[in-house]
């Protein structure tokens, strides 16, 4: 039975206290029910698959009436569950006596709680393949858990480090905010390879500070590989997480980012403050990947967490389905292309190489190694890579295969155990993937946008969407997969193999009809996309 929402006010539940220890979740909470009555908490886990749906019942200990209210006293073993990550919510199950429909109702957490849970309380369950459960609260100010790997920037001692930041800023607030300071990173500030890099890059090299009027400078953690890339252009370069980065967060007046702007700081851990600064901030959205094949106004939307100011989009399409879908206004769009196709040119010319660059998808994100091995996804890319028929296809072409696992999955890539050694797999980082773009012959995705890339170069990809009803579910798209895509597509891997082939025999050409709709996408094509996005964004900011 599916349980509803129950909206009313007579009934409510409130958090006293949570205990976790020795995998033991025990929580004491107080229930006014009204005229309905108590049947269960549960621990559930909502995905946007159907199929994922999970819950747990907690076992009730105490009941005690206390006049309106009844005091649950609740308890989970923790450690004979099998978690998913990545969020978890408590509910309390009731039931109407009237009509015996269930409802459900969550665990509010008042002030005090919220506060506590933030600043003070540390308390979570640690499993053995490094990953923490704890509890945080809700936008709705109501009790849930997360189930996420551990980073360094978990503990409570973080705090002590912001509250230092938010001080000394303070106090030298008109030393930084005469700098204009303008932030660009990409992906979790660990890496130098995307359209952040390229863009801050040519603003480098072409002074745009001075045409901005902003000090522009890049945010990456001295641990990346790509630092030394970075290294060279010295006070415009700010250690990910260090007291000037903190400092800089601050006074910054625009954020400039490839991903979402929390993205300029370490927001997932536990114990941040700096969240509540971030979402104030201005900020551009250069995109990681041009938005068609994948539904996500809900993330990017105009008023949602990681809306933007200013969204950088690709070609007049793109802009359509962003001022349709995604609530910005004409000004609030700038259709400039990337900023990586600023050094993107076709290097394949004596190259025998093909680029296998699948997608992820969100319900396997954060899980473990087994679960991700017992996934449609992972068993259908070992069956191709694995093919005896594939590998006949490459030798008879002399053909290399290039396989790039999104950056999501790297955790996963020990998983895949490839024989022949025509195909290679690559770990996240390794190569830029621009680089790999420019130098392969065909790409074969599936739903990742990096065929644009392939597109704009006037090079063939190939979508092998053995999932597609799946992903549709859980992630949709904003064109039609079957009409629309600028590519030859195949659901099983004979019909890959069959596309592959053909493709080698014609050399690799782009079909004339996927050729004249490249034509028709692309506004710019002349390696002056960064300067574009300037001008955009003085005519927005400055």
């Amino acid at each position: 039975m599916t349980n509803q929402t129950l909206s009313n006010p007579a009934a409510s539940c409130s958090l006293r206290s949570i205990r976790l220890r020795h995998g033991n979740l025990n929580i004491s909470a107080d229930l006014t029910a009204g005229s309905f009555k108590y049947v269960k908490t549960i621990l559930s886990y909502q995905n946007k698959l159907n199929e994922d749906a999970t819950s747990f019942d907690f076992r009730t200990d105490l009941i005690a009436d206390r006049k309106s209210t009844v005091r649950l006293q609740i308890s989970l073993n923790l450690k004979d569950l099998l978690l998913k990550s990545l969020y978890w919510h408590v509910y309390i199950i009731l039931e109407d006596p009237a009509s015996g429909e269930l409802a459900e109702i969550p665990v509010h957490m008042d002030t005090r709680q919220r506060l506590f849970h933030k600043f003070l309380y540390n308390g979570a369950h640690h499993t053995e393949n490094g990953f923490s459960f704890y509890p945080f609260y809700t936008g709705d100010k109501t009790l849930a858990f997360a189930y996420r790997e551990c980073t360094p920037y978990d503990s409570t001692s973080l705090i002590y480090k912001e509250i230092f930041a938010v001080l000394l800023y303070r106090l030298t607030r008109s030393y930084w905010k005469k700098q204009h300071i303008c932030l660009v990173c990409e992906k979790f500030s660990s890496m130098a390879q995307d359209n952040g890099y390229y863009f801050f890059k040519h603003c480098m090299e072409n002074n745009e500070q001075a045409y901005l009027n902003k000090k522009i400078l890049y945010i990456i953690d001295k641990k990346s590989p790509d630092y030394p890339k970075v290294a060279p252009y010295g006070r415009n370069i700010i250690p990910f997480m260090s007291l000037r980065h903190m400092c800089c967060l601050l006074a910054a007046e625009l954020i400039i980012s490839s991903d979402s702007k929390y993205h300029a700081y370490a927001t997932q851990c536990r114990h941040s403050i700096f969240n509540r600064y971030i979402k104030k901030k201005k900020s551009v959205f250069l995109q990681h990947g041009v938005t068609a094949l994948k539904r996500v106004d809900a993330f990017y939307g105009k008023g949602m967490r990681s809306g933007c100011d200013l969204f950088i989009v690709t070609n007049t399409m793109e802009e359509k389905i962003i001022l349709d879908n995604f609530g910005y206004e004409p000004a609030e769009v700038a259709n400039t292309g990337f900023a990586r196709w600023d050094v993107l040119k076709d290097c394949s010319q004596e190259s025998h190489n093909i680029l296998i660059m699948p997608t992820w998808r969100n319900w396997l994100d954060s899980v473990s190694d087994e679960a991700f091995e017992n996934s449609d996804y992972f068993r259908n890319y070992m069956q191709l890579l694995n093919s005896e028929r594939f590998s006949e296809i490459l030798e008879k072409y002399d053909l290399q295969i290039y396989f790039y696992l999104h950056a999501k999955f790297q955790s996963h890539l020990k998983t895949f155990r490839i024989a022949s050694n025509r195909i290679h797999v690559l770990s996240f980082g390794d190569t830029p993937v621009n680089e790999m773009l420019m130098k392969c012959r065909m790409l074969i995705t599936d739903y990742s946008s990096v065929c644009w890339d392939m597109l704009y170069q006037n090079k063939p990809t190939l979508f092998y969407q053995f999932d597609l009803d799946q992903y549709n579910e859980a992630h949709g798209s904003y064109i039609d997969m079957h009409k629309d895509l600028f590519g030859d597509r195949a659901e099983t891997s004979s019909e890959l193999f069959d596309l592959i082939e053909k493709a080698a025999e014609h050399d690799f050409a782009l079909k004339p009809a996927y050729a004249r709709q490249r034509s028709e996408y692309f506004q710019f094509k002349d390696q002056q996309h960064s300067r574009q996005i300037c001008k955009a964004i003085k005519r927005r900011f400055c």
